[in-house]
């Protein structure tokens, strides 16, 4: 089994090597660190040497604005007793907190990974079971080559003072691995069995019975996600090297470049001249004696009503600084353009700015609400698989669980409500026209568990139409219009449609 093991570790460790460059070029755009990107190296240096920046960092909405949409309602289970279960080990690991943050960082990598661990008493009884969040540079699941489904094992591999660690987990056991003292781990050499217990050697191995892995895998995409931000690398790029150029220009907004063109022959242009030092040219003030000296001043004074007589100079002037919109409405482009690649609505990224209501931004956001209902997919799926596999190691015996996410999308605006009360007026049922306006169903099961006031006005108003409808009847049976026959058959119908229509609401 060793020789087995060692392969699976290595390549466990090839993965995450080959894998870790796309992860860290992630993080470093969400956290808006990525430097502009220079033609001229001495510029570049320069900038560096300051630390100046002026981060704009638009990178990270599409991740943050999917993350804000991903809210969990509520987990339960077969019954009540699986129910309360679910809740305690929610709280006991405050998922509340660590979902979250989980989702912001499966946006934000690609993938995100939940660690389920069983807490065993000294008997050998699991008394709790803890899951936390791991960093997808640190762990990675290795997929069956021949099934992508299947997970064949999972490798977590971190620094430990001088020693680096790893895990391998499989369906059957869990090994443990280390280095020497200030081994690099990159050879199969370098690699020893790291017993659990100092006394055994044999516990680098932990077998169990579990025939499933305890780490489940988020991700948004298979078998490994992209970043929710991939698409915005470039622009964010752009954006950046244009900020800071205009920033470059802003000096010369409040101060513009001056010129002064002298007659020629001329020599003396003292009246610009300050003195014969530049500031950095005199002597330091040591000992309160002044400087030795402190140069001429200039003869041109700035004020109201000043006069400025200028000695053999023909002309004078300034350089226009650069126009702002040269550098703003690119900016611009280039955030439309990152609201596009990412499936962003526009207005998430200037919130500030003319924001479309009712029916247009239901249409804008479209294909983002879809974005967002897909996650709720993948990751209620993989968040349902852990926490059966926590009741299971609690000793639930074929667990059911169901997520129940809050709609990412509901209706909230005069329009909107317009559209959802013609649904139900022209004979939709009210339950479906409410799930349709993005209500969750239990929600919309308590709201008519009863039989409301506008309910039963809306029976009434049936019924005096139809009332009124026997009446015209009646009369055109007098005239001779409809015999009586055809009357009875007509109101027959109608009364029986009425009662299909009332089942069928009450049923939905």
């Amino acid at each position: 089994m060793d020789d087995e093991s060692l392969a699976d570790l290595m390549l466990g460790i090839e993965e995450l090597k080959d894998s870790r460059p796309g992860y860290d070029q992630a993080q470093t755009y969400y956290d808006g660190k990525v430097p502009e990107v220079f033609v001229n190296a001495r510029l570049r240096r320069a900038l560096a040497a300051h630390r100046i920046d002026f981060d704009l960092n638009f990178a990270k909405t599409p991740v943050d604005a999917v993350t804000d949409r991903l809210e969990i309602a509520g987990i339960t289970g077969a019954d009540d007793e699986q129910t309360a279960l679910i809740s305690k080990i929610w709280q006991d690991n405050q998922l509340d907190l660590e979902m979250p943050d989980l989702f912001r960082r499966a946006g934000e990598y690609g993938d995100a990974y939940l660690m389920v661990l069983p807490v065993e008493d000294d008997q050998g009884n699991v008394v709790r079971v803890e899951m936390y969040y791991n960093s997808p540079q640190t762990v990675r699941v290795i997929y069956d080559e021949e099934n992508p489904r299947r997970k064949a094992f999972t490798i977590k591999k971190w620094a430990e003072g001088k020693y680096q660690r790893a895990e391998l987990y499989y369906d059957d056991h869990t090994e443990r691995w280390t280095t020497s003292e200030n081994s690099r781990g990159e050879q199969a050499g370098d690699w020893h069995h790291w017993p659990a217990d100092a006394e055994d050697p044999e516990s680098w191995s932990i077998e169990h019975d579990w025939n499933e892995q305890p780490v489940f895998h988020f991700r948004t995409d298979r078998p490994y996600g992209t970043p929710e931000h991939y698409g915005a690398y470039g622009p964010q790029n752009a954006i950046t090297k244009l900020q800071a150029t205009h920033m470059g220009t802003v000096d010369y907004q409040g101060a513009p470049q001056r010129y002064a063109l002298t007659e020629t022959s001329t020599t003396d242009t003292s009246d610009l001249e300050p003195g014969d030092w530049d500031d950095g040219d005199w002597p330091t003030n040591e000992r309160g004696l002044g400087p030795s000296d402190s140069g001429e001043e200039s003869s041109l004074k700035a004020g109201p009503g000043e006069m400025w007589l200028l000695r053999g100079y023909k002309a004078v002037g300034q350089f226009d600084a650069a126009n702002p919109q040269v550098f703003l409405d690119p900016i611009m482009f280039n955030v439309r353009a990152m609201a596009q690649i990412c499936t962003t609505p526009l207005h998430l990224f200037d919130p500030s700015g003319d924001q479309p209501t009712g029916q247009s931004v239901r249409a804008q956001d479209a294909p983002f609400t879809k974005k967002v209902g897909n996650r709720q997919l993948s990751y209620g799926a993989t968040l349902r698989e852990a926490v059966a596999f926590a009741l299971r190691r609690l000793g639930v015996e074929d667990p059911v669980v169901t997520v129940h996410w809050r709609p990412a999308e509901t209706v909230d605006d005069a329009e909107g409500w317009q559209t959802v009360q013609a649904k139900i007026a022209a004979g939709v049922p009210r339950r479906q026209a409410l799930i349709e306006a993005g209500y969750r169903a239990e929600q919309v099961d308590a709201w008519l568990s009863g039989t409301d006031d506008a309910e039963l006005q809306r029976r009434v108003d049936v019924l005096a139409s139809l009332a009124d409808s026997a009446q015209k009847l009646g009369a055109a049976a007098a005239l001779g219009v409809i015999t009586n026959e055809q009357v009875t058959a007509l109101m027959t119908d109608a009364i029986s449609d009425l009662e299909a229509l009332a089942q069928a609401q009450e049923e939905s």
